[in-house]
């Protein structure tokens, strides 16, 4: 009804009546007509007038805004008269509740001649607000310039007071809510000047960084925080003005805190940015702890070897001068540890880590590599005679007992020096040279110190720094077993799999087998290294065909000779039984030819107790030795595994053929199973078939992999052989 085209249209009709009635009239009857059209709108205008009094509030403008005409309604709603409302502009009403942008689009619309809508809470004469739906038509003149504005407003004050006290509710909510949270929520914004300011500072954190309330609330950062937290924050805040979500933390009031603002964008235009402060001082805390853990020794607090070598790569890199690095080692611990027990052994290394921090020269750094071994990094150095004096000044240190609670232990030390650049250009390189010199000290009768030299014997070298190292495996976790898959060939079946040892060496990475075996056997390590092998495979396999495997599987564990020489060697595998809880007929014990050479019958007997007590017996690298008919005869034995010297040229040797066709046919006839190893091509795997071996291994069907990814390679396995 009150579009602007219909208003307008009728109030030109009017306008043109008005006109023709100065006109002369031909006849009484045109001007009877005229008059009956001005009756008609008249009688049209005074309806409209009425319904308009009636059902909305009304008034009407000049084009400066002031008041020309005010209906009963208008004075009703806004407790006005009509004297005190006509004449005056409707700034008389204003709240303060828009700001002058509103405004300021208002006129913009309405002196365009175009009709202007929206909600606006107006004043009441006694103080009271009250909200209407406004309507502002423009009336034109005959050229579509704006003479007058027709305002028509509808009361919705009920709806938007409901309204608001829903908004203040969830207000009230939401700073119940953010208050009780453990962080700060904040917003920023620009004063008339471009200058930051706080308009809102929530949360439990703002009382404890002391920024509750006044203290922070529309304030400026240089007024609260310190210049330089200030300055980060405000160019923080530029950027978040800019468009773009910030993270960023710093240090305030002894906390950690970290910040992230968002843009909070008005018609296309970032006007605030609302922030949350997180306290993560506890979790830095943490940080700094993991970070500490990485580089240093948790004993002794001394910088570890990452640092060691951290640290020896930047002063390489930087040097113009000779660096030494002091290989330490403790003699006789292993002794101090195992008759006065660790806690005694863990003091007597923070001790000595003590004294070398103490007695050491302030430029040298000192770390702990591991166990019993410590470094000492001299930079610096200008000519050999220093080094030498420092190592016999740490040397003269371990002159005095060490008293550990009521005990006074005596120590001394072994030491190795490594030069930069003249025994290496790396920390590895450097490290290695000095562990060479230091167990040529050792070999000199301990309490002495070497500096490397090339002459120092290569092989004797390294079998000594094999056997010293390897001595220590077992304790600092060096060692891992390997799984390598056996294949029934008859059901086509993964039906077991054997343990296999690996050492991963801190100094000399990963050793392998046919290099430290023999030094074990040699210098009686073995045992030790077997019976932890021995434990680990059936602890493994326990847990492996409770909740892994679909149907049980064996595994083999290779043992030495060496066992054979000492008694009770079937009561250290009984042992392992109990302890790990692994069925016995779920372990295959492989022992080589030479095993029952020099010690027949106690070899016999042990073997015999092992079958009692269902563990399977086979020989292992079968024809390597001496095999020999007659202990196949006599020893309980299940199984024969062939050496991989036979296998390897079984596809391209007439000769392997027939020798492993022979001891196939043999080891039928006397029940035993065949086991073929070293298995590479799908060609041998065809080849040992067709002579009736029973089982095989090697790398084609899978290398020897950890128990992960052995994990993994049984279930492809398990799938593609089905």
């Amino acid at each position: 009804m009150f579009e602007q085209d219909y208003v307008q249209s009728w109030l030109n009709s009017l306008h043109k009546i008005f006109e023709n009635t100065r006109t002369n009239y031909t006849s009484l009857i045109e001007m009877e007509k005229d008059v009956q059209k001005i009756s008609t709108f008249m009688e049209d205008y005074t309806n409209l007038r009425y319904a308009l009094d009636v059902s909305a509030i009304v008034a009407v403008t000049n084009t400066e805004g002031t008041i020309l005409y005010a209906n009963d309604k208008f004075c009703e709603l806004s407790k006005y008269s009509r004297e005190e409302l006509l004449g005056q502009n409707h700034r008389i009403l204003n709240s303060g509740y828009h700001d002058k942008h509103f405004f300021k689009k208002m006129w913009d619309t309405i002196n365009h001649g175009d009709i202007w809508e929206s909600e606006v809470k107006n004043k009441a004469k006694d103080g009271t607000y009250y909200w209407v739906k406004t309507t502002i038509v423009p009336l034109k003149d005959l050229t579509g310039k704006p003479v007058m504005y027709i305002a028509i407003r509808t009361d919705i004050s009920e709806g938007k007071l409901a309204q608001e006290k829903l908004v203040e509710a969830m207000k009230n909510d939401f700073s119940h809510v953010v208050n009780s949270m453990n962080n700060l929520i904040f917003k920023v914004a620009k004063d008339q000047n471009g200058s930051f300011k706080y308009i809102l500072n929530e949360g439990k954190l703002c009382y404890t960084l002391g920024l509750e309330h006044n203290k922070m609330l529309h304030k400026k950062p240089e007024e609260i925080f310190p210049l330089e937290i200030s300055e980060m924050l405000i160019c923080k805040y530029h950027q978040a003005f800019d468009g773009k979500p910030i993270t960023y933390n710093y240090a305030f009031h002894d906390r950690q805190l970290l910040t992230y603002l968002s843009p909070i964008y008005r018609d296309g235009e970032v006007v605030e940015i609302i922030g949350c402060i997180n306290d993560i001082t506890e979790l830095h805390h943490v940080q700094e702890e993991v970070e500490f853990m990485a580089f240093h020794d948790l004993l002794t607090s001394l910088p570890n070897r990452r640092k060691f070598c951290d640290d020896l790569n930047h002063l390489i890199k930087k040097s113009d001068k000779k660096i030494a690095v002091l290989f330490l080692d403790l003699d006789r611990f292993k002794q101090i540890n195992d008759s006065l027990g660790h806690t005694v052994g863990d003091q007597l290394l923070i001790e000595v880590a003590n004294k070398l921090k103490s007695y050491a020269d302030h430029e040298a750094k000192i770390y702990r590599l591991a166990g019993d071994e410590f470094i000492i990094v001299y930079p610096g150095i200008d000519n050999k005679e220093i080094v030498i004096k420092h190592a016999e000044h740490l040397l003269s240190i371990f002159e005095e007992s060490i008293q550990i609670n009521t005990n006074e232990v005596y120590t001394t030390c072994s030491m190795g020096v490594s030069i930069f650049p003249d025994h290496g250009e790396d920390c590895e390189s450097l490290l290695k040279k000095a562990d060479v010199a230091m167990y040529a000290a050792k070999m000199k009768g301990r309490n002495h110190y070497c500096i490397y030299e090339q002459a120092m014997n290569q092989t004797t070298e390294e079998a000594l720094l094999i056997e010293n190292h390897l001595r220590k495996a077992i304790d600092n976790n060096e060692l891992e077993l390997y799984f390598q898959p056996k294949l029934d060939l008859v059901t086509r079946e993964i039906n077991g799999m054997e343990a296999l040892l690996r050492w991963n060496s801190p100094i000399f990475g990963n050793v392998p087998p046919d290099r430290f075996i023999p030094i074990a056997e040699d210098t009686g390590l073995i045992i030790k290294i077997d019976n932890w092998v021995l434990e680990e495979a059936c602890e493994q396999n326990k847990k492996w065909n409770h909740s892994w495997f679909s149907t049980p599987l064996r595994v083999a564990v290779n043992i030495s000779p060496l066992h054979f020489r000492l008694p009770n060697f079937q009561q250290v595998v009984a042992n392992v039984i109990e302890k790990t809880g692994l069925e016995p007929n779920l372990l295959e014990i492989e022992i080589t030819e030479n095993s029952f050479i020099d010690h027949i019958d106690e070899c016999i007997e042990c073997l015999q107790y092992l079958q009692k007590m269902g563990i399977t017996v086979a020989i292992d690298d079968f024809g390597k030795g001496y095999s020999s008919l007659n202990y196949l005869r006599k020893f309980p034995i299940q199984s024969l595994k062939i050496d991989r010297s036979f296998i390897h040229e079984v596809s391209k040797n007439r000769e392997d053929i027939a020798i492993v066709k022979a001891i196939t046919y043999l080891a039928h006839e006397l029940n035993l199973k065949v086991v073929a190893e070293g298995i590479e091509s799908r060609e041998v795997l065809d080849i040992l078939e067709e002579i009736g071996c029973d089982e095989i291994q090697g790398f084609y069907i899978s290398k020897p992999l950890p128990k992960k990814e052995f994990e993994a390679v049984y279930r492809s396995l398990t799938k593609s052989l089905k």
